[in-house]
């Protein structure tokens, strides 16, 4: 018997730029480890999984990775591809031996290619290529090193009809993301010599595939499917891993809620504990001599930016303050500072500026590249719209 996932199987919510927020990466991370627990022998990887995934796949660290989850050697993804050095690409199909029944007869040799639709648009760095021609290309790779080749693949009904009538060489389609409209369950058809499956609503139903070899050494497929109701009992290790993941969850909502929190109450202060002049004295000190720059500064956005950080809690991260608030570093064993003002405040560009405070003078605060400076946290990514020029103009002082 072989366990395998048609996709779309990660929690794929993210942020408001669109990276996966602190909560979802932690239960992506226990659906990784169930894969292992609960060996699941091939899973196929979903435009919507690639949120999670690629971040997985990142060079040098993917193959050291692979070898403490297992699981990530058993990803399939045939049309998905890396086109950046730095990451690597998924295999496009994995080929599992299944013991016969008979003693001495051989082994069904059976190749599972993985597809996806782009229903999503893919991670920085990857890319999801045409699933039908891809198909084209790699089942017949595939059936070269198998008795029967199944498709498992993230396709819509009309996406799967297609793929099985116009790629030769598929004896089974297994396709997620195929009910719609609360439909609770499509049956299964038939397109040209290729039996589709379609997966049931949120794992309702196992379904099950079994092959059987003729006389002549060909195959035939029977399916079947067996709702996983009340009358099925619970079991003991998947309820703790289940249970497990739950509390990894929202121990990391806490966590970042608990995290802002106490940040926001550290912040309102530039004192030190000390008694010593502080590195950051903040705009307002600022104002004492340069008024003119100070207004346009509170009227601006950048005065603000951390003004939508405790709406958004369940997503914080300390990673936000590098860009929604001033002054955040790391030390030299690379241990992060927690951002010492709330907001972006002068000293965000110009630099610490609590000893120019105590003794004015010529030579602080001079910005050599304000462009560079701006798209540090001005990317494409989160300000796809920015724009240097126009937002020089705004703040030019």
């Amino acid at each position: 018997m072989l366990v395998v996932d048609s996709g779309n199987s990660f929690a794929s919510e993210g942020n408001v730029h669109g990276a996966l927020r602190p909560d979802v990466q932690a239960k992506d991370g226990w659906i990784l480890q169930s894969y292992d627990d609960f060996k699941v022998d091939v899973i196929n990887v979903a435009s919507p999984d690639l949120r999670y995934i690629s971040t997985l796949l990142i060079k040098p660290d993917s193959p050291s990775r692979a070898g403490a989850q297992p699981a990530l050697k058993r990803l399939i993804s045939a049309n998905t591809t890396s086109d950046s050095a730095s990451a690597m690409s998924l295999q496009p199909f994995i080929v599992r031996d299944i013991p016969a029944r008979n003693a001495g007869a051989k082994p069904v040799r059976v190749a599972f290619v993985g597809l996806t639709e782009a229903s999503e648009t893919p991670p920085r760095g990857f890319k999801i290529n045409d699933a039908v021609e891809t198909a084209r290309r790699v089942v017949p790779e595939a059936r070269k090193q198998a008795d029967v080749v199944i498709v498992l693949g993230y396709l819509k009904p009309e996406e799967a009809t297609r793929l099985a009538t116009q790629v030769a060489g598929i004896d089974a389609i297994i396709a997620s993301n195929s009910q719609r409209d609360g439909a609770y369950f499509t049956p299964p058809l038939t397109a040209g010599q290729t039996l589709i499956l379609f997966t049931s609503y949120e794992t309702r139903m196992l379904g099950e595939l079994r092959a059987y070899r003729g006389a002549s050494g060909k195959y035939s497929l029977r399916t079947r499917f067996i709702t996983l109701d009340e009358t099925l009992p619970s079991d003991a290790a998947a309820t703790q891993l289940a249970t497990s993941a739950l509390e990894a969850e929202e121990g990391t909502r806490s966590r970042s809620k608990k995290t802002l929190e106490g940040w926001l109450e550290t912040s309102r202060s530039t004192k030190s504990a000390d008694g010593a002049v502080a590195a950051y004295a903040s705009s307002r000190a600022c104002a004492q001599c340069h008024q003119a720059q100070y207004i346009q500064w509170a009227n601006s956005g950048h005065a603000h930016a951390t003004d939508k950080l405790p709406p958004r809690w369940v997503e914080f991260e300390t990673s936000c303050l590098s860009c929604h608030a001033t002054g955040q570093q790391a030390d030299a064993s690379g241990k992060v500072e927690l951002a010492k003002l709330q907001s972006v405040q002068c000293e965000q560009c110009h630099g610490p500026g609590g000893e120019h405070v105590q003794k004015p003078g010529k030579g602080y605060g001079h910005i050599s590249n304000a462009q560079a400076l701006c798209i540090s946290c001005h990317t494409v990514e989160v300000s796809p719209k920015f724009d240097f020029q126009s937002a020089w103009a705004k703040i030019k002082h």
